[in-house]
């Protein structure tokens, strides 16, 4: 809900709720200040700034990223990197693969008026990930269960001609809270992305590099996406690959992988009504094992189907 004040102030509140989970379970539950000319201010547990500014693969159905493929097709532990009795208990949602960290948690947001096409945002506060909102959060402590984190990037929109351009590059650091040691490194990641659309065509991609993931020292990832999609009257079709590499360990010379393909379809039935569907495939790859047929691998294809509603 939201009401716009005299001054041209809109001051909203945000509320999700998840109807097929716990009932303390939900994402976004902020309070926002925006207008035109002072920017947009959002206080409460949400994602970071660079996640709304990122850009990356197009997709019509199904997407690479915010473990859309990994809900269907299931990622092995070790592959998943769950990091038990490492720094931090609590899991970095590395099947974003190429996006800005999603994870939520209780912070102060902020993206700067549209200039010329250009916004930054910024932020800061906890980075907690599989949590309900009213779970206790243990920031530092004996349990940790988060760090706090804060991120920054700046991103461009425009048109040229008939030819849209979005562009961004965003930083995130997590300041480890947990256990200290030799092996204990704050966390650190860069991404880019790009996405060019002309005459219904949409040609998009991205990739992030990340140091000391989970905040271990010396473990690294990078991933990397791209895609195309193309949308004419009420029909609409995409495919789009992503690749995701990590060290297997912090002295190891091999690496984990994980790699996903998503081909979506979609079509506007009126009313706020959308058909869609995706076939998809995975290949998760443990790199500290060559065992065939390994537990720590899986690899498959999928079929989904479904109406989405707006109103």
């Amino acid at each position: 809900g939201s009401t716009t004040l005299d001054n041209g102030l809109t001051i909203g509140v945000n509320i999700d709720r998840y109807a097929d989970r716990n009932d303390n379970s939900g994402d976004d539950v902020f309070l926002q200040v925006s207008s035109d000319s002072l920017g947009k201010l959002r206080i409460g547990q949400t994602k970071g700034a660079a996640y709304a500014l990122s850009h990356s693969a197009p997709n019509v159905a199904l997407g690479n990223n915010d473990g859309d493929v990994s809900d269907w097709i299931a990622r092995p532990t070790q592959t998943a990197k769950s990091n038990s009795g490492n720094a931090e208990s609590f899991v970095y949602s590395d099947q974003t693969m190429t996006a800005s960290e999603a994870n939520d948690g209780q912070k102060i947001v902020y993206w700067t008026p549209n200039f010329a096409g250009f916004t930054a945002g910024v932020s800061y506060g906890v980075d907690l990930n599989g949590a309900g909102i009213e779970s206790a959060i243990d920031v530092g402590g004996a349990n940790v269960t988060a760090d706090t984190a804060a991120d920054a990037g700046i991103a461009y929109n425009g048109e040229f001609g008939g030819v849209s351009v979005g562009a961004d590059v965003t930083y995130q650091r997590n300041f480890n809270s947990g256990t200290t040691g030799t092996l204990v490194e704050d966390r650190e990641a860069w991404r880019g992305g790009l996405s060019v659309g002309v005459a219904g065509f949409t040609i998009g991609g991205s990739y992030r590099t990340t140091d000391n993931e989970r905040s271990i020292k010396n473990i690294d990832s990078s991933g990397w996406d791209l895609g195309v999609s193309y949308k004419t009257g009420p029909y609409g079709v995409s495919f789009s690959y992503a690749s995701f590499e990590e060290d297997s360990s912090a002295t190891a010379t091999t690496e984990d992988k994980a790699k996903t393909w998503v081909l979506g379809g979609s079509y506007d039935m009126g009313a706020g009504v959308t058909l869609i569907g995706s076939v998809f495939g995975a290949e998760y790859d443990d790199g500290a094992t060559n065992t065939v047929n390994s537990t720590n691998d899986n690899e498959g294809f999928g079929v989904v189907t479904g109406l989405k509603v707006s109103f």
